[in-house]
């Protein structure tokens, strides 16, 4: 079971470092495997500052560019539609190992040297978006690891569970247990019920063929539903725990699947034969 300790604390407030709320869970019977800064990676891109972009002499997409990181200046090829000079952008160093297992490293790139990487928020798993370089805020200040500029620090937890722990295979599981041994109250997720608009049957039905391994099945009908991206806190939460977000239906999905331990299955209703769901063996 993976725990992000930010998503963690929007449950129960939490003033134990990392490995003392370890020491306590592990006390406790929820044995912690490991331990690791969730962006240790990010401590080897920085902040840089474009200071001139001339035309590849080899390359017709590609720029070489001189990029500045407060005492150093790089020279590195970029083939991103949106680079220009005077931009903030995050630079990959030589060394560093990014989300997608590729590490970057001191390379000719058609005839010119390339001493790093410019990267999209996407290369970084900070977002969603690939199209161009990650445009970072001016007041910014160049060589600032890219973690202590956006104030991303998260640590992640990975607890070995045994069998009998059903309730900890969840956040809010987990939560409920680090409340009881630091003794701090918890702050369940609020949850709302938009108001229905006419009776389900009506439109839809559940019927449960196999009582004995399926008591109990709830489903709910939504209606002008947009699929799309989802928003970047929501794909941040699952990026956390190692999940690949998808679109905006399944990965509310499977939010709330590890937000709470309920699996939930979102079924499009056009596509939905007869519109209903047969619960049966198989």
């Amino acid at each position: 079971m993976k725990v992000s300790l930010d998503w963690l604390k929007q449950y129960v407030p939490l003033s134990l470092d990392a490995h003392n709320l370890a020491d306590r869970l592990t006390m406790s019977g929820l044995e912690v495997e490991s331990i690791r800064r969730r962006y240790e990676y990010l401590t080897t891109v920085v902040v840089s500052r474009i200071d001139a972009v001339t035309p590849h002499p080899n390359a017709d997409k590609l720029v070489c560019c001189q990029v500045n990181t407060g005492d150093t200046t790089h020279n590195v090829v970029c083939g991103a539609p949106n680079v220009a000079k005077g931009q903030l952008v995050p630079l990959a160093l030589p060394g560093t190992d990014l989300p997608s297992g590729l590490t970057i490293t001191e390379s000719k790139i058609r005839g010119q040297q390339s001493s790093g990487m410019l990267c999209s928020a996407m290369e970084l798993d900070l977002g969603a978006d690939r199209s161009g370089l990650m445009v970072l805020p001016n007041t910014l200040k160049p060589g600032t690891p890219l973690n202590q500029a956006l104030g991303l620090d998260d640590t992640l937890i990975e607890i070995d569970l045994t069998p009998n722990r059903p309730d900890c295979t969840s956040i809010v599981g987990i939560a409920r247990e680090v409340a009881a041994v630091t003794k701090q109250p918890l702050k369940p997720p609020a949850i709302t019920m938009p108001k229905a608009d006419g009776a389900i049957h009506h439109m839809a039905s559940v019927v449960i063929e196999a009582p004995v391994f399926c008591p109990r099945y709830a489903a709910r009908l939504l209606i002008d539903v947009n699929i799309g991206p989802s928003p970047d806190w929501l794909r941040d939460r699952l990026l956390s725990v190692g999940l690949r977000p998808i679109n905006n239906v399944v990965d509310v999905t499977n939010f709330v699947m590890l937000e709470l331990g309920q699996p939930l299955h979102a079924f499009d209703f056009d596509q939905l034969a007869e519109q209903r769901i047969v619960v049966r063996t198989a």
